[in-house]
């Protein structure tokens, strides 16, 4: 086994402590340096001046040993403020130091771990918000925000509707052909939705074969054309061995009112036309609107 060694000015350079030590043993006998130079060179040894040039000495050497034991530990002072950064705001600032030094060390190391510990905060929140199978958000996704999207709608007056749906006979896909079939299954019914989509829509999945649109800025209407369009895609699919027109889905589409319902009872409220497309036959879209917004229209 090779040992490395080092020259005296590389564990200079990597040792904060020799800095210290070097730059404390300098500055305190700055003065007496100054003294014998000063005697050496011939100059009158009477007190007034010596005690003049030990005092000038001594604050030169205090301030070159201040500056330098700052400039060693500054890099701290940086990451620390980093730190308090990311703790504060979330925001990841990045600090390099070029030193070999255990500052630079602690410095560059703090830095790195930071930018870790965000990208690893960053994917553990994806996965919790996250239906890992599907690409799409989850139940807890959902549930925040879409309560801030129908906040948005009661606080700008614009209309909002919420759509749910099921893949039909999606138990019989699994018992038939395997649960990796009806994985696939789902597969294709989040890339399809997100394909469907507007970029402001919000999907999820809420449950097994279970799924969610919160349509922003959309009446009845559209949201019956964004319910039949997913319908007829899926109706489209052929996936593994399943031939096309096998994997269907009723929908349920309800118009809420924001200004006086929740997320929750509009998902309540779109369960119920589901249901009620199921009744119907399945592969099949039922709407209904807010009975206050009906009875607006109605008035006018």
């Amino acid at each position: 086994m090779r040992l490395t060694r080092f020259t005296p000015f590389q564990q200079f350079n990597q040792s904060l402590t020799l800095k210290i030590f070097s730059i404390c043993f300098v500055s305190t006998h700055v003065p007496l340096l100054a003294l014998v130079v000063y005697l050496v060179t011939g100059f009158r040894s009477e007190a007034t001046p010596v005690l003049v040039l030990v005092l000038a000495a001594t604050l030169i050497g205090t301030a070159f040993c201040l500056a330098c034991v700052w400039a060693f530990i500054r890099p701290l002072h940086q990451i620390a403020g980093v730190v308090e950064t990311y703790r504060s705001t979330g925001v990841v600032k990045s600090v390099r130091s070029k030193r070999k030094d255990e500052v630079g060390i602690v410095t560059n190391g703090i830095s790195i771990l930071i930018k870790e510990l965000d990208a690893t905060l960053a994917q553990l929140r994806r996965q919790a918000t996250t239906d890992v199978l599907t690409g799409l958000g989850n139940r807890r996704w959902l549930k925040d925000i879409g309560a801030l999207e129908i906040a948005r709608a009661a606080r700008e007056r614009t209309p909002i509707s919420v759509v749910v749906f099921d893949l039909d006979h999606f138990k019989s896909i699994n018992d038939q052909f395997g649960h990796d079939v009806g994985d696939q299954v789902l597969v294709m019914a989040g890339a399809t939705i997100q394909h469907n989509l507007r970029p402001y829509d919000i999907a999820a999945r809420i449950g097994g074969e279970e799924f969610c649109l919160v349509l922003p800025r959309t009446d009845i209407d559209v949201a019956v054309s964004i319910a039949n369009r997913l319908r007829m895609q899926f109706e489209s699919k052929a996936v593994g061995p399943l031939p096309a027109k096998r994997v269907t889905a009723s929908f349920g589409v309800y118009r809420g009112d924001p200004a006086s319902e929740t997320l929750k009872s509009m998902l309540m409220a779109a369960d119920r036309e589901l249901y009620a497309a199921k009744n119907g036959g399945r592969n099949a879209v039922r709407s209904a609107v807010a009975l206050s917004i009906r009875d607006t229209k109605m008035r006018a």
